[in-house]
């Protein structure tokens, strides 16, 4: 891979809220905006020149339960494809709350 190609890193969220789940993928999964719109709108109300950045994206995988957390990791590992990063919710009931899973995890 050269220094410009994207790479995808890994990302697990664990939350009992699937609007979460949602804000994280349309944040870093890559399905934000159009970048060049984005750029183009800026240029035309800011007066700034439009060059889109290039974004890095993730691939997110979901978990609404501490358990079901654990169960991807876990699987993960096996496969030599482990998570870069776990965002975990400190509140999720029913079951394990987020300091109990980071305890498994």
């Amino acid at each position: 891979m050269g220094p410009t190609d994207k790479v995808s890193a890994r990302i697990l969220v664990i939350d009992d809220n699937e609007a979460i789940h949602q804000d994280f993928r349309k944040i870093l999964g890559g399905e934000a905006e159009n970048d060049a719109s984005l750029a183009e709108a800026r240029a035309a109300l800011f007066g700034e020149k439009s060059s889109p950045k290039a974004q890095q994206s993730y691939q997110i995988d979901s978990a609404f339960q501490g358990q079901d957390g654990l169960a991807l990791v876990v699987r993960a590992l096996e496969q030599d494809r482990p998570y870069a990063l776990a965002f975990v919710d400190v509140r999720m009931p029913p079951g394990w709350d987020g300091i109990e899973t980071i305890g498994y995890l």
